[in-house]
């Protein structure tokens, strides 16, 4: 589609002659030619746009067809999609008296990674970002003011002569309504300088992993006045040596050796918080989850906290020397039947089969 009023980029009126289309093209060409603006990417870019607004001007029918069509028009000369004309319907609303100059900030994203104890307290964290900020030299307009001048197509409006149907800008000042003889030093025209700014995050309790943090107007700065940008800032938190997280819930494994699960033992365990005691009854087994309620994480827009579970895990002894294996044989033959209830009914109920 056409992205762009050919007429505006040749700067001629919609009534002008073959003739009067040759003699703007020639003077632009030469203006914007690589070979006098080698390595300038905006240049190029005009060079580019010139030929386009003028492969078509040039040509009768093509020229026909897109006045007919305006930013519909094809220079290939398939009709408009369904989609074409959405795109078109929605620049003309979201963009009909917004100067391109002033058009908003690129938004930025950043990962921020978190501790799960700072996930618990919430947490006010500081970050570096690279980004861009408005020049303060120019004021953000990429000029210094006695090195502008106003735009000659525009007289300084900004905007664009013509047809609504595209964006009112005026292509040959950016819509800023001036030009240039000299670029800022500063930021080199741009109109905004590089920084690694340094920003606190203010992460609530209880946020998960892959949410999202809005710092409004931290993301890069426009070029001219528009509004900067938002800053995005990911969320990640990093694993856990004790600590697995469920939602708003926390579980840890508890290894406990057989005696302390056989006689019962007062065993102290992590919290988010710190440390805490906890009676393991007799007789407890393994894989039993213990709860302490409320010792999770936050509930996030909500009241209460998660709970703290804690799975039991049979931690036997590894390396017995050969006193220790007498020791531990002893004690096997010491034990009734009845002391393994659940060994016994599977013993019968295998002998039963096989009967």
């Amino acid at each position: 589609m056409a992205t762009r009023d050919y007429y505006n980029v040749l700067d001629v009126p919609r009534d002008a002659s073959q003739d009067d289309i040759k003699k703007a093209y020639r003077a632009l060409a030469r203006r914007w030619h690589p070979d006098k603006n080698e390595g300038d990417a905006e240049a190029a870019q005009r060079f580019k746009d010139i030929n386009e607004a003028y492969r078509t001007l040039s040509d009768a029918d093509k020229r026909k067809r897109y006045d007919r069509l305006g930013p519909l028009y094809r220079e290939d000369g398939r009709p408009p999609r369904p989609e074409d004309v959405n795109e078109v319907v929605t620049s003309m609303f979201g963009g009909l008296f917004r100067r391109r100059g002033n058009e908003r900030g690129d938004d930025l994203r950043y990962t921020v990674s978190l501790t799960l104890e700072e996930v618990a307290t919430g947490v006010d964290k500081s970050i570096v970002v690279p980004r861009r900020i408005a020049c303060r030299t120019c004021g953000g307009v990429g000029a210094v003011p006695e090195a502008r001048k106003d735009c000659e197509v525009c007289g300084g409006t900004g905007k664009a002569k013509g047809t609504r149907l595209f964006r009112s800008s005026c292509y040959h000042c950016d819509g800023r309504g001036f030009t240039a003889e000299s670029s800022c030093e500063t930021c080199g025209g741009d109109g905004r300088v590089s920084l690694d700014d340094t920003l606190v995050v203010k992460v609530p309790p209880g946020v998960a992993a892959g949410q999202k943090l809005k710092l409004a107007g931290k993301g890069d700065a426009s070029r001219g006045e528009g509004e900067a940008g938002d800053l995005y800032v990911i969320v990640s938190v990093a694993d856990h040596d004790l600590f697995r997280r469920r939602g708003e819930d926390i579980l840890v494994d508890l290894p406990l050796a057989f005696d302390e699960l056989a006689l019962g033992a007062d065993v102290v365990v992590p919290t988010l918080d710190g440390t805490t005691t906890i009676r393991i009854p007799p007789g407890s087994e393994p894989r039993k989850v213990l709860r302490l309620g409320g010792r999770g994480l936050p509930r996030v827009g909500r009241s209460g906290r998660g709970d703290l579970h804690l799975q039991i895990v049979l931690e036997l002894p590894t390396s017995l020397d050969e006193l220790q294996v007498q020791a531990v044989r002893a004690l096997a033959a010491s034990l009734p039947p009845e002391a393994h209830p659940k060994r016994a009914a599977f013993r019968r109920a295998v002998e039963a089969r096989n009967a």
